[in-house]
């Protein structure tokens, strides 16, 4: 207990992450990949969720936000601290969710969604049923050729028309292959770009990340708590300096998110 209250103590001394942003951050990239981690909470029938998302660029996490479940509402909620930040993104990264996808588009009318090709392969392999079924296994092994690099739209075309010159007579494929035409803009929001990402792996690993300590705490005590130590981390993790990046991201070793982002005539707090 005596433990417990001083990591309570010292957390609340921190400043709301959302309000630090706005203090302090204003240098953040074009491409942000978001997500909602679910985390269980004494006393709720259901897991409660951060919303949070991560600039593809910079490595940092300016928004974040705690919510009984990823509704529009809450995602609404979520991006209106971006419109207080005064950050529009010019891409987005997520996975097929909709609720997120609409409330993007209500606060940034002009924002690209890129659909992370993982999560949407992933639902084709579940409708298709390829890990108890052989049946549909060499047209999905034809479907990843299509959604594993970036392609020319010649290309993808030439691909997608050979799936159905072979395919055009299965109404499964054949609504597999209509749904990917649907998805095109989606699947192709990458275009324009340089260097932005079709998955959103980078929030994934910070996903895992927060799981193991999650796992370890088993569950928050309450709602209250559970703001307050995830503001913590939160704030924790943009001060932190990478360590293990690699290929295109090699050079943010040595560095934190947010010394990347902050305003570059303020010194950062130490917080930590």
């Amino acid at each position: 207990m005596s433990m417990w209250r001083i990591c309570e103590e010292e957390l609340k001394k921190l400043p709301n992450n959302n309000q630090f942003t706005f203090t302090y951050c204003n240098q953040f990239s074009n491409t942000f990949v978001f997500d909602g981690k679910y985390f269980p909470v004494a006393g709720q029938q259901r897991d409660w969720v951060l919303l949070w998302g991560v600039d593809y660029f910079r490595h940092d996490m300016p928004i974040m936000f705690v919510a009984p479940a990823e509704s529009y509402h809450t995602w609404s909620r979520f991006f209106f601290y971006f419109r207080i930040i005064q950050h529009y993104p010019q891409l987005l990264v997520c996975d097929d969710n909709t609720n997120l996808k609409m409330a993007a588009r209500k606060h940034f009318p002009a924002v690209r969604i890129q659909t992370c090709f993982n999560h949407f392969k992933e639902n084709i392999r579940r409708d298709l049923k390829i890990r108890s079924e052989d049946i549909y296994k060499p047209f999905m092994r034809r479907i990843e050729t299509v959604l594993t690099e970036k392609l020319s739209d010649g290309a993808m075309n030439r691909l997608l028309q050979s799936l159905y010159r072979e395919f055009h007579e299965d109404p499964v494929a054949l609504c597999v292959l209509t749904n990917i035409e649907r998805y095109r803009t989606e699947l192709t929001g990458y275009r324009g770009v340089p260097g932005s990402p079709v998955t959103t792996n980078i929030i994934e690993g910070l996903n895992s990340h927060l799981e193991a300590r999650l796992q370890a705490m088993r569950s928050f005590q309450s709602i209250a708590y559970a703001k307050l130590w995830l503001n913590g981390y939160v704030l924790k993790r943009r001060y932190t300096a990478y360590t293990d990046c690699r290929g295109k991201f090699r050079s943010l070793n040595g560095k934190s998110g947010v010394q990347l982002t902050k305003k570059p005539e303020l010194d950062l707090p130490a917080l930590f």
